[in-house]
């Protein structure tokens, strides 16, 4: 059940608020420090009051931007434009292949360039595994 606050402990808190710890001030009231860091935001909306961590003492918080000003800052990203394509390699024109003049080798489906033209690349038919 959340803690009933009075006015006084109110006081208390907006008076110590960025001098005492988050800890002490949880011992003192007998509440967990979110709970006092959740009264500590309601009381600085309520009150108007900046936000002041011990990280923060002494330093001007930044302006907090709105959505509105942060689209007009911000540059338009640059117009895309697609990569050059590679053009592809048309494959080699196929002809059957007489299986019976290469032994104990068959093609493999797979096909080398050479001076006389593209001829088929031939494996054992012993190494074909299913």
């Amino acid at each position: 059940m959340a803690k009933k606050w009075t006015p006084s402990e109110e006081k208390f808190l907006l008076d110590n608020y960025g001098k005492v710890p988050m800890n002490e001030l949880a011992e003192r009231f007998g509440v967990t420090r979110k709970s006092i860091s959740a009264k500590l935001d309601k009381l600085r909306a309520a009150y108007g009051i900046k936000p002041v961590a011990s990280r923060e003492r002494g330093v001007e918080p930044l302006p907090v931007s709105t959505p509105a000003k942060k689209a007009a800052v911000k540059p338009a990203p640059p117009a895309r434009t697609p990569r050059p394509r590679k053009p592809v390699q048309a494959a080699p024109p196929t002809e059957p292949v007489d299986t019976s003049a290469f032994g104990s080798k068959v093609p493999s489906g797979l096909f080398i360039k050479t001076d006389e033209g593209w001829k088929p690349i031939l494996v054992d038919k012993d190494k074909i595994t299913q």
